[in-house]
């Protein structure tokens, strides 16, 4: 039987290589990488087909003995699914069990400095055992330990990885990670450094390569699609140019490809089966609309007709509905997110519960989702389609993420380390929460942090009134003195006086009430400053006051400045400590969205971008050498960018000392 040779949205593995065309280049890199280095990370934009050029290219370079593959998802913890997948291939120690004790006869449990394994070392030299096959650690789309999982889940995977490397044993880690995201591997280069040494990015489909996947599949001796002779590279260019349009570029993305040619097969063949035979010809082609922006289109086409079809059953379902199924699958940032029935079900309380089950199998059979057998999981077809789908979203589902992201980042972490919900956090989370079911440690700790919210209000209330009512103790204390020198005086003075005397005192009084206001006026003001910086010292309160509204009201570029610091390194030798952050109002930092700072050429990571306010965007490096000039740019809330450059150039000029 003839055989489709397009993979739509899912990826290429082993058994298609004789179908996968337009990568050979990377392929003979990337095969030559993972014998230079145990790590090799692969970046490149959404839709490049990173997934497809490891388990089809890559493991097609590889005869099945030399080549143990384990692909591993995040799921809903990367540690987890490290450790299930190592347990499937043999991985799983049990200690007490007489069966594993015939490892003892040949080999310790120590690495080749003699130090005892770690359970994770044990585990990998145990698959090694059972398989004396070469194992291949695929971390795919590895974004999503950074986008979903918390700080302690983050640090047991960097301690994972330090266990394998000391194993002593033959595996490789191989990390995919879309680039736009590579900002997010600061720490983990700096627990293990050789991160970075073997990169390979994966670039969009260019013209030629565009040629190489329509013309290889159509030349492929099992192929059910053809091309008429003599028009091979004008239907290759033809579609090109239907792809990118308007836009001129000399790259298209590689589902936008997928998808056009199974729209053009089905154009020509009709068969949804996909059996039957097509040839394509630039008559064909030029038929076919401009696929404009081809993933969206494609969703909204899919959305409404399952929304139609459904009609009949579901008489409420609107298409609103529909799209808010979807919406869970996509995380805030347009990526893939595996979601449970279950969990699934909890984000949709209001939805009927059968309606759902339908709506995601009309996904599945679009070709939309997919079902993970092992995870018991559904998640999105491609990672492409994870922003089309964010992009969708109301505000209010957008608030409502947040908000669990929020609950997550904080509950995320143990309890001795957690901070508690600010008030302003409280009252953004206060609304929601009978819009989703938060956890039973969730929900406690939200209460948690309104009682020590309450508890704080209550002490700060009890400190106040006892620092007032010890200035009342020393004003009366004074005032006591100064009546006591008037009653004594007038006993010296005549009751004509007695009454000047009265008056006199009446003005005492004023005054003192007038001094106590004022007093409390300067407290709050300073209660107010308080931690605001050295600018605020020893100023005026007139002048304060003309600071703040300074920065209340001016355009938040005029009020940004970049500094730096460098330090010498504590290792010593030519190395230092480079930290640069923005120095900005501390009650307008939440109009920044993240700052991107852009480093000159020979720095290995050249994009480097914080999204902590609290730390006022700051980034670091320890190294001996500097950018001249650096530019930063800040990207705000509203979407506009303000670009600053900061010259290290004259920071050593004006600071000879740490040159």
């Amino acid at each position: 039987m003839k055989k489709y040779p397009f993979k739509f949205l899912d990826s290429y593995d082993r058994e298609d290589r004789s179908v996968f065309f337009g990568r050979d280049e990377e392929i003979n890199a990337l095969y030559e990488m993972v014998f230079q280095s145990s790590i090799v990370l692969i970046y490149g934009a959404s839709g490049t087909g990173k997934t497809s050029l490891i388990n089809c290219g890559l493991a097609g370079k590889f005869q099945p003995h030399d080549w143990l593959a384990l692909m591993i998802r995040r799921g809903s913890n990367i540690n987890k699914s490290l450790e299930s997948a190592l347990n499937k291939s043999g991985g799983k120690i049990d200690l007490e069990s007489e069966e594993e004790d015939w490892f003892d006869e040949w080999e310790d449990d120590s690495d080749k400095l003699g130090k005892e394994l770690s359970p994770i070392g044990k585990s990998i030299r145990a698959v090694y055992q059972k398989s004396f096959r070469p194992i291949y650690l695929i971390f795919d789309q590895f974004e999503e330990l950074f986008i979903l999982g918390s700080t302690s889940e983050q640090q047991v995977f960097t301690d994972n990885v330090k266990g394998i490397l000391q194993s002593g044993q033959p595996v490789k880690l191989i990390f995919s990670i879309r680039e736009e995201y590579l900002g997010y591997l600061f720490d983990f280069e700096r627990a293990i450094p050789q991160l970075l040494k073997k990169k390979l990015r994966v670039e969009p489909m260019n013209l030629e390569k565009v040629k190489q996947v329509i013309i290889g599949a159509a030349n492929f001796k099992d192929s059910n699609i053809s091309i008429k002779a003599g028009e091979e590279d004008a239907v290759a260019e033809a579609i090109f140019q239907k792809i990118r349009g308007d836009k001129k570029s000399l790259t298209i993305q590689l589902p936008f490809l997928q998808v056009f040619l199974d729209k053009l097969y089905l154009n020509i063949s009709g068969d949804e089966k996909r059996e039957a035979p097509a040839e394509f010809t630039r008559a064909k082609v030029d038929e076919m609309e401009e696929i404009g922006d081809v993933l969206i289109n494609f969703l909204e086409e899919q959305v409404s007709n399952i929304s139609e079809k459904l009609e009949e059953k579901y008489s409420n379902l609107r298409l609103e509905d529909t799209w808010k199924i979807l919406s869970p699958f996509a995380t805030l940032e347009g990526t893939k997110e595996p979601i449970g029935k279950n969990e699934l079900f909890d984000r949709l309380p209001d939805l009927n519960k059968s309606m759902v089950d339908d709506v995601i199998a009309s996904f599945i059979n679009s070709r939309i989702l997919r079902y993970n057998e092992n995870a018991d999981t559904f998640e999105i077809a491609h990672d492409s389609l994870a922003k089309p789908i964010a992009d969708k979203r109301s505000v209010e589902e957008t608030a409502l993420l947040e908000i669990k992201r929020l609950i997550k980042s904080q509950v995320g972490v143990k309890e001795e380390a957690r901070e508690y919900f600010t008030e302003k956090q409280l009252a953004f989370i206060e609304p929601y929460l009978s819009n989703f079911k938060p956890a039973k440690e969730e929900l406690d700790w939200i209460k948690k942090s309104e009682q020590f919210n309450r508890d704080q209000k209550e002490l700060a209330a009890k400190n106040k009134l006892l620092e007032i009512t010890k200035k009342k103790r020393e004003r009366r204390k004074w005032f006591a003195i100064v009546f006591s020198i008037v009653i004594v005086g007038l006993g010296y003075i005549v009751l004509k006086n007695i009454q000047d005397r009265k008056e006199h005192i009446e003005e005492l009084q004023l005054d003192l009430e007038r001094q106590k206001r004022l007093d409390r006026t300067q407290e709050l003001l300073r209660l107010v400053m308080k931690g605001r910086g050295e600018k605020y010292e020893n100023q005026s309160d007139s002048a304060i006051s003309q600071i703040i509204f300074k920065e209340r009201t001016y355009p938040l570029d005029s009020l940004i400045e970049v500094k730096a610091s460098v330090s010498p390194s504590n290792a010593g030798g030519e190395n230092k400590n480079y930290t640069m952050w923005l120095d900005v109002p501390s009650f307008r930092k939440d109009e920044i969205k993240e700052v991107q700072y852009n480093f000159c050429r020979g720095f290995a990571d050249r994009l480097r971008v914080s999204k902590d306010p609290t730390s006022s965007f700051s980034i670091g490096y320890l190294g001996w050498g500097y950018c001249p000039t650096m530019r930063i740019d800040i990207i705000l809330e509203t979407g506009d960018t303000v670009k600053r450059d900061f010259s290290f150039e004259k920071y050593f000029q004006d600071n000879p000392s740490m040159d």
